[in-house]
């Protein structure tokens, strides 16, 4: 993904704020927050697939880096799990462990991420 042009957002963003724009970027700024373009975002879903009915192994003390185990029929693939997607993966693991429940995950494999994982009764 290229790197989104900050300087040319930040323009923008003060140009549609208008007055009081730099006080309010600077409090974004402390927060930890950026402004960016969509324009300069991927689109929704590019370079993501769903891995249907596979295995899901996670450590039972497991935390950041929140590194899984995703097994297909002819793969292995060791991904990290966005932080929104930790509940999820937590839950699909123990459903289907415990429920016998298919496991299905969203992955962006260029970035080596799961986005979503969720379950479907068997």
């Amino acid at each position: 993904m290229p790197r989104p042009d900050l300087e040319a957002a930040r323009a923008a963003a003060l140009a549609a704020l208008g007055r009081g724009a730099e006080r309010t970027l600077e409090k974004l700024e402390a927060a930890g927050l950026v402004v960016v373009r969509l324009a300069d975002l991927p689109t929704a879903g590019a370079g993501t697939r769903t891995l249907t009915d596979v295995e899901l192994e996670i450590p039972e003390d497991w935390r950041e880096p929140w590194t899984a185990l995703v097994i297909t029929d002819t793969e292995a693939l060791e991904l990290h799990a966005l932080l929104a997607a930790v509940p999820s993966v937590r839950e699909a693991v123990h459903l289907g462990r415990i429920m016998g429940h298919r496991v299905d995950v969203e992955i962006d494999e260029e970035e080596g991420l799961i986005m979503r994982a969720w379950t479907v009764e068997s």
